[in-house]
């Protein structure tokens, strides 16, 4: 029987989060559109830039302009960007503030914007803390598949979002999935999109990485 690891209802309905006996773990879920990790490495545009006209608005990253600087309205905000010596976003070429994501890509300096995985182009999906935690098997770097409408598409597990929200993509896999890709106003807001990940089986190109 499969086994019910947690519940989640911060976007007011219930997500059941289920292991099975293969240890796959799903759940049914709405999409919420992730931005991290496009920092324009392969090409297409970044999630933050300094202007505020990247993928993602400053604010939905904790951060804002203030005097013609960006910096950080919120501690949490210094855990996603890169910082530079003030400890407020550091400023790239081409006016990118370079975004992270959970997996970091092995060898690779962790203030280098292309050491993260690229939500513009690398499908990937963010699971809460609850799975990280109760499941068995290691989640990061691992298989995940996600189906919305009569199309999948495989990912990996790539970020991990707060405890009290689930259901949450890449700019990438929403656009291989037809949903409404814009980290500003796209996703699905309603519990349609199945969440599926193989915890301990790595996804291809990536390695599993322990919490």
């Amino acid at each position: 029987m499969d086994e019910l690891l947690g519940v989640i209802t911060g976007e007011g309905y219930e997500c059941k989060i289920w292991q099975d006996a293969s240890l796959r773990v799903y759940f049914m879920a709405d999409a919420d559109i992730d931005a991290d990790g496009a920092n324009g490495q392969h090409g297409a545009p970044a999630a933050y830039r300094e202007d505020d006209q990247g993928l993602e608005w400053l604010a939905n990253g904790g951060m804002r302009r203030v005097n013609g600087k960006v910096v950080c309205l919120h501690d949490w905000a210094r855990q996603i960007v890169l910082l530079d010596t003030d400890n407020e976003p550091r400023v790239f070429p081409g006016g990118i503030i370079a975004s992270t994501t959970w997996y970091r890509h092995p060898g690779m300096a962790a203030d280098d914007p292309a050491a993260y995985v690229d939500s513009a182009t690398e499908p990937y999906i963010v699971v809460p803390p609850l799975v990280i935690q109760r499941t068995q098997g290691i989640v990061r770097g691992c298989l995940a598949r996600v189906s919305y409408q009569g199309k999948s598409v495989d990912c990996v597990v790539a970020d991990r979002g707060p405890r009290n929200l689930a259901g949450e993509l890449s700019i990438a896999a929403a656009t291989q999935l037809g949903i409404p890709a814009s980290p500003r106003h796209g996703g699905v807001g309603t519990p349609q999109v199945l969440y599926e990940l193989w915890p301990g089986i790595a996804a291809p190109g990536y390695e599993l990485q322990p919490a």
